[in-house]
């Protein structure tokens, strides 16, 4: 169930708000202040879907990326592919390591 609640009613009810979210309750949050639309209050358990939802996406891309070099390598030397695929496979090791969930899993 999606809520809604102001940055100013949240600092009362914070508690009850975590209790909601937090057990299971399939509650979520979408916090607003002067009416617009802030921040979400989400469960670990959705928090945690929604990071390895993010993390297929990237590999997802990644094998766009690595089928695009091939595709448009062709007439390279092996070894620059392999250098160019490398260097693909460490920029996604980079960019999974900065996620800031990276202690969750």
């Amino acid at each position: 169930m999606l809520k809604t609640i102001s940055s100013s009613d949240l600092r009362g009810q914070i508690k009850r708000v975590l209790n909601e979210v937090g057990y299971g309750q399939g509650v979520q949050y979408i916090v607003q202040k002067f009416g617009e639309p802030t921040a979400a209050i989400i469960s670990m358990e959705d928090f945690r879907l929604l990071q390895a939802v993010k993390q297929q996406q990237a590999i997802a891309s990644l094998r766009e990326t690595i089928a695009g070099i091939r595709e448009r390598t062709r007439q390279l030397d092996p070894g620059e592919l392999d250098a160019l695929i490398e260097e693909a496979r460490v920029e996604f090791y980079h960019l999974r390591s900065r996620q800031p969930d990276a202690h969750l899993s």
